[in-house]
């Protein structure tokens, strides 16, 4: 496979400070593309897009229940149609993103057979009706650590719908359950910030996990997009008021930290001649308002998550970062 740049991004949310204002300032620290996991949302970000010069992976909402039951009633021809009249450049339209049956809680949610081959015949859809019209978009869908057995490989019904898509999509973080869920995940954040021997550890079981996807993969001769990854820069938080927690981060720490990432990131990329395609932050800024603090997955870590913080200062050099990556 040719080794090309890596490209950058982020998912922006847009609670409290306009897209046009932060895709702007994304653009000036070097980011290439954002991700969208909706058609309204891209619709709002397409001016400020097109304006910058940036790329987006635009996103398909797909229910998993749904899809399960009966998989057309998932197909949405009418937003694949939409997207492409939005002027932006495409980077690669993500057909669903996490899907699960068994609910959200971390010890029920499971992708089944039902679910990739459902998902398979809704990709092989939008292939045909694209083919018919000349349009080369590449399609994917953004997997979730629930795909893999406990040896790291994917599961034996996933892999119809590996071949369905054009490039494979891993939301890929170092970070197990512990770290994600519940009040203790800041400690875990503050032990991976400060303590080099559990930060080794994970960064470790991360390569470890990256490098056995992509060489599945490769005999398939498909590239690869980290469609979320990252850590968060939180050593603890404050509370105001009933529901709003404020992470308090560690720049520095976090700086030193994300380094190391990318360079294993990069390390892994060139022994796998540049299959990496693309990586997506799954936070531009810290996001204080995320459903997941409060909803069943209690996961308060996700305040921490944004390379800026919540006003949007820039943690650290992330133009520096970029490239590094590059």
């Amino acid at each position: 496979m040719k080794t090309n740049r890596i490209k950058i991004g982020a998912w922006i949310h847009e609670h409290d400070l306009s897209l046009d204002q932060q895709i702007k300032q994304a653009k000036q620290v070097g980011l290439s593309a954002i991700r969208s996991y909706s058609l309204d949302y891209a619709q709002r970000a397409a001016p400020a897009l097109i304006q910058n010069e940036m790329g987006l992976i635009g996103g398909i909402h797909v229910d998993g229940e749904a899809l399960a039951a009966d998989w057309r009633s998932q197909l949405r021809l009418d937003q694949l149609a939409r997207y492409h009249k939005l002027g932006v450049r495409l980077e690669a339209i993500c057909v669903g993103n996490e899907l699960r049956q068994g609910g959200d809680s971390p010890n029920k949610k499971q992708f089944t057979a039902r679910l990739s081959f459902g998902l398979a015949n809704v990709l092989d859809t939008y292939r045909r009706w694209m083919d018919e019209r000349g349009i080369e978009t590449p399609l994917t869908y953004a997997m979730e650590g629930i795909v893999f057995d406990e040896f790291g490989s994917f599961y034996e019904w996933i892999w119809p719908l590996i071949d369905a898509l054009d490039i494979v999509s891993v939301n890929l973080y170092p970070m197990g359950v512990p770290e994600w869920h519940g009040w203790g995940a800041f400690d875990e954040s503050r032990k991976f910030l400060t303590d080099p021997r559990v930060r080794n550890d994970r960064l470790a079981l991360y390569e470890i996990q990256l490098r056995r996807v992509l060489t599945q993969i490769e005999g398939l001769n498909k590239p690869l997009i980290l469609s979320e990854t990252g850590f968060p820069s939180a050593v603890g938080y404050t509370q105001e008021a009933e529901n709003l927690i404020l992470p308090i981060n560690e720049n520095e720490l976090y700086e030193a930290a994300m380094e190391q990432f990318i360079g294993i990131i990069r390390k892994v990329n060139h022994d796998y001649q540049g299959r990496i395609q693309a990586i997506y932050f799954y936070e531009w800024r810290d996001n204080l308002y995320h459903a997941k603090i409060w909803n069943i997955e209690q996961s308060p870590i996700h305040t921490a998550f944004g390379l800026c913080d919540h006003l949007g200062n820039p943690k650290f050099d992330i133009k520096r970062l970029v490239t590094d990556i590059e």
